[in-house]
């Protein structure tokens, strides 16, 4: 990281993210990913909606039941 001072850490482990960002990285997670995907038009509002709909059956990756819901919520009714 000390090569690149403007890299993006990708992580969803809580520790490696408050150290990353104790060093002035930006951080992001899954769910970071997939909603930038949407603001670069890489994905859709309904395709995202979808890979965040199945993540609990299909993943090991652990989310917060509430902040999930609380994310598929927001793009179900996005405030323009």
């Amino acid at each position: 990281m000390a090569l690149h001072p403007k890299a993006i850490f990708l992580t969803d482990d809580a520790a490696a993210r408050l150290a990353a960002k104790g060093l002035g990285y930006q951080v992001h997670g899954s769910i970071g990913i997939l909603l930038r995907a949407i603001r670069r038009r890489q994905r859709t509002h309904s395709e995202v909606l979808s890979v965040l709909r199945d993540l609990p059956a299909r993943s090991s990756l652990y989310i917060r039941p509430g902040l999930l819901q609380e994310i598929i919520t927001q793009l179900e009714n996005p405030v323009d």
